[in-house]
């Protein structure tokens, strides 16, 4: 059996892959998500009434225990999820749902998470635990309010980060610069960068990196092309430069999407 099954298990660790969604359901136990991307669609909490959302990337969700949960959406979006064992609800005395948080520790915690699941190799399992709980400990700090956004991130309006997201993805086949983004919303390269990277937890470069994987994924899953071909397509220089990506930042190569 793989090390880290008990630690799955233990603590319902999941990565849901970015495709339609609809789900209802009552929390038996409190849960933690982390959206890899931006997500739309309609939900409702301990209610009956749909509401409209758009999840911004990075960004960290708390369900507590009890709540009720409806949420659906045509497009989905890649998002780890994880529920908090019976020993750990202790620490969050004042469990109140919340989403949107933005923190560079959950997100490095994450993807490191993300990781783990996609490669499928042996990791201490000592080494995941620590990362997730990380992630609950940035958790309990915004329940606490001991979690403050950086002052940057107020400037990037959801209306400008939205903007931005269908502009990144409409070029990703080219080179991309700070400039050109700074353009898309009329501020100037230094503070785009600088509110971009408070709205989303990655600097405009990281960021269009993990965009330019996730199209090469579903490229790959869906069998459209050649490596090359994909690569270029998704604005990496060559296979070889994809490959080396992948390998870094999901550790598994790209030929294993289409095997």
């Amino acid at each position: 059996m793989n090390s880290l099954a008990p630690i799955i298990q233990k603590w319902n660790l999941q990565l849901l892959p970015s495709r339609a969604y609809c789900a209802a359901y009552t929390a038996k136990q409190a849960s933690i998500g982390f959206a890899f991307e931006n997500q739309c669609g309609a939900h409702a909490f301990d209610s009956d009434k749909l509401v409209d959302f758009w999840t911004r990337p990075n960004s960290l969700a708390f369900v507590p225990q009890g709540c009720s949960l409806v949420s659906e959406s045509q497009t989905g979006g890649e998002y780890l999820t994880f529920t908090v064992p019976a020993e750990y609800t202790c620490d969050i005395p004042q469990a109140e749902r919340f989403n949107h948080a933005v923190s560079p520790r959950a997100i490095a915690a994450a993807y490191d998470l993300r990781k783990v699941i996609l490669s499928r190799a042996e990791f201490c399992p000592l080494e995941v635990e620590t990362r997730l709980l990380e992630v609950l400990d940035v958790t309990q700090s915004v329940m606490n309010g001991g979690f403050k956004a950086p002052a940057a991130q107020a400037s990037m309006t959801d209306a400008r980060l939205r903007k931005l997201l269908e502009f990144v993805e409409d070029q990703l086949a080219s080179p991309l610069s700070v400039e050109d983004l700074a353009q898309c919303v009329d501020l100037s390269a230094g503070f785009l960068n600088r509110a971009f990277k408070a709205a989303t937890g990655k600097t405009p470069h990281d960021f269009i990196i993990e965009r330019r994987v996730a199209r090469a994924r579903q490229l790959l899953r869906a069998k459209a092309g050649t490596l090359s071909s994909i690569a270029y397509d998704c604005g990496f220089s060559s296979h070889a430069h994809m490959s080396s990506v992948f390998q870094k930042r999901l550790a598994i190569a790209p030929s294993l999407l289409i095997s």
